[in-house]
């Protein structure tokens, strides 16, 4: 990352760093919090706080990720097959 600056945040004093061009995983904790996870190598890391309101997020090509339409509802989950679903083939039914 990029150095940091120092500024006043609320009422308190933050370093800052761009997040520009970082890649990272959104996560879901246990209390049903979304966070930012940024690896720094295999076994460290660090979550972020998601506050920004409007960020443009571009899902990479190996995520494995799929749009789903389910019930009315629209859903981003793993790849079908990543879970393992079954493909229905057409029927005249």
């Amino acid at each position: 990352m990029a150095a940091s600056s120092r500024y006043l945040y609320g009422r308190q004093t933050t370093e800052v760093q761009s997040a520009a061009g970082v890649r990272g995983v959104l996560i879901r904790t246990f209390d049903g919090a979304t966070m930012f996870r940024v690896y720094h190598d295999r076994e460290h890391f660090t979550d972020y706080e998601i506050r920004h309101d409007d960020l443009s997020v571009t899902i990479a090509a190996d995520e494995l990720a799929a749009f789903y339409k389910l019930n009315g509802r629209d859903v981003l989950d793993h790849s079908p097959e990543v879970l393992g679903l079954e493909v229905i083939r057409n029927s005249s039914a």
